[in-house]
């Protein structure tokens, strides 16, 4: 078992916080020039973890034993800052609640599609949409262009006024994944 997985089943019994990691960005912080954000569009509200990647022509393989951040989708979005990670180095979203803690559960397994994306440094940047959805009980996840970067700039114009106003695109990649998170 996993360290996170296991983070969020305490949580979960004994009601421990400290596994649980949540950088979300507020938009009351001070942000520096130079500072390293991603944007995702969820239609849902849910909670999902973030782990750090890395990915070849053909799979993405999930290198962190815990998550980078645990957050939940506020107004259709979530605005994490995050070390920068490009190249080969990225991101993925390696687990999902869809009900929140103590509900069923996506997590990824050998083979399963993962959403990988990149954190370029010193900008924002717009990962694009993913969309939950349930099928034989299972729960899986897909782009949702429903989504547009035009609604990322009007909800970070509206809610982030600190941030920078260009925003960076580099849509998410649906990779299957190596193993699990």
């Amino acid at each position: 078992m996993k360290l996170s997985w296991l983070c969020v089943l305490l949580a979960m019994t004994i009601g421990l916080s400290g596994c649980i990691q949540n950088h979300q960005a507020r938009p009351t912080l001070p942000y520096s020039q130079g500072d390293t954000f991603i944007v995702l569009g969820v239609s849902d509200r849910v909670r999902l973890s973030v782990f750090k990647g890395e990915r070849d022509d053909s799979s993405w393989n999930c290198t962190g034993l815990i998550n980078v951040a645990n957050v939940w989708s506020e107004n259709n979005f979530i605005v994490l800052k995050l070390k920068p990670r490009v190249g080969t180095e990225d991101y993925g979203i390696g687990q999902i609640l869809p009900e929140g803690i103590g509900g069923k559960s996506f997590v990824v397994g050998k083979g399963v599609g993962v959403p990988t994306f990149h954190s370029h440094p010193g900008v924002v940047t717009f990962v694009g949409s993913i969309k939950i959805f349930q099928r034989d009980g299972r729960f899986g996840i897909v782009r949702d262009p429903s989504i547009t970067v035009d609604d990322a700039r009007a909800y970070l114009s509206r809610e982030y006024p600190n941030l920078p106003k260009d925003i960076n695109v580099d849509y998410l990649k649906m990779m299957p994944a190596k193993g699990g998170c």
